[in-house]
């Protein structure tokens, strides 16, 4: 569901274009290129690029509680509506889940079903289920509670509650913790007034001193927890952020990023780039959905090996990407407006509602 048209701010359109963007570009790389078990870990991100998987589901978050201020929709009919799309995304994701193991839609899905029970809690509830979602997530993972980037079933050679725990709260990559901080992040930015009156709002003051704070939670967790993040000539792109730092820093980049979007573009007024974006916006689960049958055929008619070097993964990725884009395009130019998926939803929810 989206902001309604004629009060729509288009600077979150881009917001999303942009985090689409970089999810599919991040995925691609990390699930073709056969790095998923050996680059990716729930104890440190990468600073460059996890910000955008952060940011999709900041924007998830924020766009359910605009929605909810509209007086023109039921609240209950919304949650209905959006806990529905929730078991959507979570059996398309669930389904494809062992080919394709950096699959968004399992946890977008998981994150939309229990809105319906936390998105009317006051925001004292929600900065609590922040804090706890960061707090205990490092705390697990100092106890070395089994995680896992691919999908598979509990480890229980740590012990049964450990194992149990690690498979209900770090399954798969985009796992409960950290991702639900940022969606709940969302849930809170959507309460507050979101049309920024100049380009450094205090809730813009905010994102800068956590991402500032980061680099300080950053000094500190690293003499505890040791990494090695410059083991590439693309320093700034492998630059890793541990567990509490990146989630500072994300949540960060989140408000500063969606304020200065809406703000930048309040008056944008090129038409083809609008109806771009708004394209991407409104089909964004489709996007995702055709990036991942893209990514399958890959996986299956080809071996990983081709793709470790890199000149051939960077050509893949860029046309992979190009085409995930101009797919959703087509569809809505052939088609129909509505990608498969924004089709499926509505088909099965029974709602007009996108």
């Amino acid at each position: 569901m989206t902001v309604s048209s004629s009060k729509r701010l288009i600077g979150i359109d881009f917001a999303y274009t942009l985090a689409i963007l970089g999810c599919v570009v991040f995925v691609f790389s990390f699930s073709v290129g056969d790095k998923v078990q050996s680059a990716l870990s729930h104890y440190s991100f990468y600073a460059a690029v996890d910000v955008f998987p952060a940011l999709f589901f900041y924007l998830n978050g924020l766009t359910v509680t605009l929605t909810m201020r509209d007086r023109k929709v039921s609240n209950r009919k919304l949650l209905a509506y959006v806990g529905k799309r929730g078991s959507v995304l979570f059996v398309v994701g669930l389904a494809c889940c062992l080919i394709w193991p950096m699959n968004i839609f399992i946890a977008t899905g998981l994150f939309y079903f229990i809105t319906p029970f936390i998105s009317q809690w006051n925001n004292i509830l929600i900065r609590v289920l922040i804090l706890l979602n960061i707090l205990g997530g490092m705390f697990l993972l100092y106890l070395d509670v089994p995680t896992s980037n691919i999908y598979d079933l509990p480890k229980m050679h740590n012990g049964e509650i450990l194992g149990l725990t690690g498979f209900a709260l770090f399954w798969g990559y985009f796992s409960v913790m950290p991702w639900f901080a940022f969606f709940c992040g969302g849930l809170l930015h959507g309460r507050s007034d979101i049309r920024p009156k100049g380009i450094l709002p205090p809730s813009s003051i905010l994102g800068l001193l956590l991402m500032g704070g980061s680099a300080i939670a950053q000094y500190y967790s690293k003499m505890m927890n040791p990494i090695d993040d410059t083991t590439s000539d693309l320093f700034l792109l492998n630059y890793h952020l541990l567990y509490l730092p990146f989630c500072l820093f994300a949540l960060g980049f989140c408000i500063v990023s969606i304020n200065l979007f809406i703000y930048v573009f309040r008056k944008f007024s090129n038409i083809k780039l609008t109806k771009f974006v708004q394209t991407i916006s409104a089909n964004k689960y489709s996007v995702l959905f055709f990036h991942m049958i893209i990514g399958i055929i890959t996986l299956i008619a080809s071996n990983r090996p081709f793709f470790q070097k890199k000149y051939i993964l960077i050509i893949y990725v860029i046309c992979a990407t190009y085409l995930t884009f101009y797919l959703t395009v087509l569809w809505r130019k052939r088609v129909s407006e509505k990608g498969p998926m924004e089709w499926l939803i509505k088909r099965i929810s029974g709602s007009s509602k996108t």
